[in-house]
């Protein structure tokens, strides 16, 4: 049999992953479905966040930073809409989270 290779140190995914285990306490289960599709840490940073800062359960934590990326900065966003507003935070999570969510709900396997 072949040995396992280690993953590239280019790898998103992977780095996100690790980042997202590292210090958080969080499963292994909800960091690989945090981190698929990543191209960054940044999911694995707004989640922390948002579990910190907000005290969002994993569920809604990963609705809102799954393919997040460094120039949405969805947990910036539910941060601050959550001080300054009224709306429900189902409503909040919609609002801040990357459209690219939306579209790979609508579309798992590409248009």
């Amino acid at each position: 049999m072949g040995q396992l290779e280690e993953p590239p140190e280019s790898a998103p995914q992977y780095s996100c992953f690790e980042a997202a285990r590292e210090g958080s306490g969080v499963s292994e289960s909800i960091a690989a479905q945090l981190c698929q599709g990543a191209r960054s840490d940044a999911p694995a940073k707004c989640f922390q966040r948002v579990q910190e800062r907000a005290f969002l359960e994993d569920p809604q934590a990963l609705q809102l930073c799954q393919y997040a990326q460094p120039s949405d900065d969805p947990a910036s966003c539910f941060l601050k809409a959550r001080r300054s507003s009224f709306v429900d935070e189902p409503q909040l999570l919609l609002l801040c989270r990357p459209l690219i969510a939306d579209q790979m709900n609508m579309y798992p396997y590409g248009p």
